[in-house]
């Protein structure tokens, strides 16, 4: 059954069931223009060229990565901004040479230039460039597939791309490959760390807590493909003695050509401590591994100790969540707040899933957030929209893109120790948050209302079996731990509000009133 004829049988089902039924279909992957966008525009001395239509370089460069990494523009990237004129009458070719005859204006220390096709340009069959890898002119077109991949698998082939192309990089922007590996001067055991590029979530404080436990170890972080790297860290990016690949959304591939050994960056404190383990026997330097988890046990978890023998540890055997993210953040948060804080999950959805039980759509998040809604919801803007349309009491905490969302602080890590520390001070923060919201508040309106003579004593006051029905299912939108308490105050603000309409009875309407103005 083609999903319209699916959508409407819905419809039908709904409206006979006096429901109405409200489809949505939200984006929450990007295809693959823009990962390999956000992984070769890195690189600053690489000249990125957008093969596409007018607003292709404004759109991605201007708009959603000040929206995400707060990032103003990329001044290494530009676009053809090709036109209807061009596409019907003269071709896309020319216009894409005047564009990369006029790029050494721009900046002359940007000799390799990657021509990249957008979903646009693919679609519509644009010329696209005439030859191939070249030294003398530099230029090079890299076919994102955007039509087919996703944004992960974008990333992936891009950063493959650098690799097996980096000779020709090297070469195009005037470097010996020999001399830049010649010149390796080893004092420690080299690592490097595949995966942070733009567009990816809280890289910056992720990848700053990798590093702090690298360093920890006695090791150096040799190379961050592609997040901090230029041109000539091609030719050493494979002298290193072990990876470290960020995302399992990829940069796996890339591990796997360097062949080195390869971890994952860990979540929680059992995943961070094997971590450790295991690439301090990698890198010889196992008692050095060992003495830094038991100093981290005494200085960095140290706040984790004191938040869990306070009675902040009542709140987490109690609470709920979920998360809705990518396949990394995905299973690194539910080990933490399911098997370590001991928390409760509601739904634990990954992007990546096409099938078992991480799979999901965006119609059952929303309708899991309605039948089980968790105390605090880890997501994208996607989520954070359903729990303000359905007016949940539901607190959000960014763990994905897309969304208006900054994450440039180095402070703000998910992962390690400090992801442990800092993930259950944002909850228990969040916690007294909605603990606060059922507190009694001695606001201007019920002192106006209190000083109103009252038409109805309270006590006449009866309830409509409907309310009590509409409020059983308001209170299971409550986070467990307050259900008591918002129980007594949501009953005695409906039977104030009853007296307010001078009415004698409760009715449903007025728990949905009541509970909007709770929600808010």
């Amino acid at each position: 059954m083609l999903l319209s004829q699916e959508v409407e049988t819905l419809a039908q089902s709904a409206l006979r069931a006096g429901l109405t039924l409200n489809v949505k279909r939200d984006v929450d992957t990007s295809n693959a223009f823009w990962g390999a966008l956000f992984t070769f525009g890195c690189l600053p001395d690489v000249q990125v060229v957008i093969n596409g239509p007018v607003g292709c370089y404004t759109l991605p460069i201007t708009s959603i990565l000040n929206y995400t990494d707060t990032i103003p523009n990329l001044p290494n990237v530009i676009s053809t901004d090709f036109t209807e004129r061009e596409v019907t009458l003269d071709g896309t070719n020319p216009i894409l040479r005047a564009t990369l005859e006029g790029r050494s204006t721009l900046n002359a220390h940007r000799r390799a230039t990657i021509v990249l096709t957008t979903q646009e340009s693919e679609l519509i069959s644009t010329d696209g460039f005439e030859s191939g890898l070249s030294v003398h002119d530099g230029i090079a077109q890299f076919d994102s597939r955007a039509l087919q991949d996703d944004e992960w698998q974008g990333r992936e082939s891009a950063l493959l791309y650098l690799y097996e192309n980096r000779e020709w990089l090297l070469a195009a922007s005037g470097y010996d490959a020999a001399a830049l590996r010649s010149a390796v001067v080893r004092t420690k055991p080299r690592v490097t760390i595949i995966g942070p590029t733009y567009g990816c979530f809280n890289s910056y404080a992720d990848l700053a807590e990798i590093e702090r436990l690298v360093e920890g170890i006695g090791a150096e972080v040799s190379c961050v493909m592609p997040f901090r790297s230029r041109v000539k860290d091609l030719a050493t990016m494979d002298d290193c003695d072990a990876c470290i690949v960020m995302y399992r959304e990829f940069g796996a591939a890339l591990a796997a050509r360097l062949h080195k050994p390869y971890l994952y960056a860990p979540f929680g404190i059992q995943d961070t401590t094997a971590f450790l383990r295991e690439l301090g026997r990698i890198l010889g330097r196992t008692d050095e591994a060992e003495a830094f988890i038991a100093r981290e046990k005494q200085t960095t978890l140290k706040a984790f100790w004191d938040l869990w023998r306070s009675p902040h540890q009542d709140f987490f055997g109690t609470s709920s969540f979920g998360v809705v993210a990518g396949e990394t953040y995905t299973h690194g948060l539910r080990r933490v707040l399911q098997d370590e804080f001991g928390m409760r999950p509601t739904i634990v959805a990954s992007r990546q899933a096409k099938s078992g039980p991480l799979a999901y759509s965006a119609i059952d998040v929303r309708q899991t957030l309605i039948d089980d809604p968790p105390m605090i919801m880890f997501g994208s803007i996607n989520e954070k929209i359903y729990i303000s349309e359905l007016e949940l009491l539901t607190s959000y905490i960014p763990a994905s893109f897309p969304g208006p969302v900054v994450r440039r602080a180095t402070g703000t890590p998910f992962m390690g120790y400090a992801g442990v520390v800092y993930l259950a001070q944002e909850i228990s923060n969040f916690l007294f948050e909605i603990l606060f919201r059922h507190l009694p508040v001695e606001g201007l309106e019920r002192k106006q209302a209190e000083e109103t003579t009252l038409a109805i004593s309270e006590a006449e006051i009866s309830w409509h079996p409907d309310a009590v029905e509409r409020m059983n299912v308001v209170l299971k939108k409550v986070p467990f731990f307050v259900r008591i308490s918002a129980s007594k105050k949501l009953r005695i603000e409906a039977e104030r509000e009853a007296v307010q309409r001078r009415i004698r009875e409760v009715t449903p309407d007025i728990i949905d009133d009541v509970a909007r103005r709770f929600a808010r």
